[in-house]
């Protein structure tokens, strides 16, 4: 959540009515000019292309035709988390074993035997009573850990692996109507795409949401997803708000789910496009 910067004041000795009276009306200019410079993204927002933060992949799980990747961003609490299928679970276009209503931390739990000690980066997406209660150890090494799966067999996909519309309208998308709330905005963008944004906007007005949660369906080529929010990029107390890319990866052919958690509300935004110009995709976007 963007904080509201107050200006200190020191209070020395006793101070006039009339002075106090100038002071409030001084707070109250400053308040506004605050309100001004968090003004809400426009259509010729500036954008931040370039990676300011470093991502570093934690830890990579393959259980039960699964395999997930979780990447820490930057020096917080920000986590991506990726699932693609192998084996039969690909034949079959099962569906994600990860709900939204899962935490980084959780979904680890549940892949992993209780001997497993928890990554810190990981264990910073728990509460403090979920990680008590979990009896797991912190792992402060910040080797990759990875938990391969003996049976794994990767199915050669074809060279344009397609679900269809139908199909992933009503397997990946829910279904039909989509429907949205201010803090749940979806959209299912089921047809053969080039290009495409998707932003935190409903009803008219842009919402500060934290978390993200996408599905592409790469038919050919490459996609590029990016996960972009919007952020004051000069130091206080100067103001210069612009998209800031905060992750991005090239998706090849196949269907890939993507998680973005934060502990930040702004307005997101979600872009898929294709960098050699070959291929479409199918994609399902939501904020919340």
């Amino acid at each position: 959540m963007k904080k509201s910067i107050f200006k200190p004041f020191i209070l020395v000795g006793i101070l006039s009515i009339s002075l106090l009276s100038c002071e409030n009306k001084e707070e109250e200019l400053y308040d506004d000019s605050v309100q001004e410079l968090q003004d809400s993204p426009t259509k010729d927002a500036k954008y931040i292309n370039e990676l300011t933060q470093t991502s570093f992949e934690v830890a990579k799980i393959q259980k039960d035709g699964h395999e997930y990747h979780f990447i820490a961003l930057g020096d917080d609490d920000e986590m991506i988390v990726a699932e693609t299928l192998y084996g039969e679970a690909a034949n079959n276009k099962e569906e994600s074993l990860h709900s939204i209503d899962q935490s980084p931390f959780n979904l680890f739990i549940s892949l992993t035997k209780t001997s497993v000690s928890i990554p810190d980066r990981i264990a910073k997406t728990a509460s403090t009573s979920e990680l008590q209660s979990s009896g797991r150890q912190i792992e402060n090494n910040a080797a990759l850990l990875e938990i391969n799966d003996p049976n794994y067999t990767n199915i050669d996909q074809k060279s344009c692996y397609d679900i269809g519309a139908t199909t992933f309208m009503n397997s990946y998308c829910g279904g039909v109507p989509v429907t949205s709330t201010p803090t749940d905005i979806r959209f299912c963008d089921n047809g053969l795409w080039n290009s495409l944004t998707r932003s935190s906007f409903y009803g008219g007005d842009w919402k500060e949401l934290d978390d993200t949660y996408t599905r592409t369906n790469v038919v050919c080529g490459l996609t590029r997803l990016q996960f972009y929010a919007w952020e004051n990029t000069a130091s206080w107390p100067f103001s210069d708000w612009k998209w800031v890319l905060k992750y991005q990866v090239d998706l090849p052919n196949g269907y890939w789910y993507y998680y973005y958690y934060t502990s930040t509300n702004t307005e997101r935004q979600v872009k898929r496009t294709r960098p050699y110009n070959t291929g479409n995709f199918r994609a399902y976007t939501r904020f919340y």
